[in-house]
């Protein structure tokens, strides 16, 4: 189980030095959608800086002209960007075929979709796409958790959460295999981040112990 951090709806100061702070008990540090649109692809290369090693997304949530926006967040330094699945078909095999370019990795956000497209993208995407079960922000407290939005058509894909998890999430999840977990407002809103993302890490690699049987 990976632990993706979402950065987001934060001061762009903020944001940098929560990257710093936070990319050592990540899998990957996102910069979000509101970064993203409020500065640009300058973000984007700063907290690639700021993360280090940590792989970066760029939550672009593409919706048409995949190769030029996904060539833009690769050319930054991101290792990973998203794609609507409500977007055409079109769009979701230039953003994947861009990403095979710069070797680095497409995450489908499957928010909004109907069960019939998860169906039909789970078996018609290559495997190394991600797809990522999403419960849109404006809709969390009136919706269930992301985690009711998998069926049939997510055994045996990789896969990821987002919409409103915390710590108190993952127990729930830990039967999930090839699962990443997104958590943004968690750890960024917390009055400690660093301890919140360190006990997201702590109680990951715990659920991962009890898994295998260590």
């Amino acid at each position: 189980m990976e632990l993706q951090i979402a950065l987001d709806r934060l001061p762009r100061a903020r944001a940098l030095a929560l990257a710093r702070e936070l990319a050592p008990s990540a899998d990957v540090i996102e910069v979000g959608t509101s970064l993203i649109k409020a500065h640009g692809m300058d973000v984007v290369r700063e907290i690639v800086a700021a993360a280090g090693p940590t792989p970066v997304l760029a939550d672009l949530k593409t919706a048409d002209d995949a190769a030029t926006e996904f060539g833009m967040a690769f050319d930054a330094g991101a290792g990973a960007a998203t794609v609507l699945a409500v977007a055409h078909d079109a769009t979701l095999e230039k953003a994947i075929r861009t990403a095979g370019d710069y070797g680095a990795e497409t995450v489908v956000d499957l928010m909004a979709t109907t069960e019939g497209r998860r169906t039909q993208l789970a078996a018609n995407l290559p495997d190394d796409a991600v797809l990522a079960a999403h419960v849109a922000k404006d809709v969390q407290s009136a919706q269930d958790g992301p985690a009711s939005l998998l069926g049939a058509w997510a055994t045996g894909r990789r896969l990821a959460l987002a919409g409103g998890l915390g710590a108190d999430d993952l127990p729930a999840l830990a039967g999930i295999p090839r699962l990443r977990v997104i958590v943004g407002s968690a750890v960024t809103g917390a009055a400690d981040p660093l301890a919140a993302a360190q006990e997201l890490r702590r109680r990951l690699t715990s659920l991962e112990r009890t898994r295998s049987g260590r």
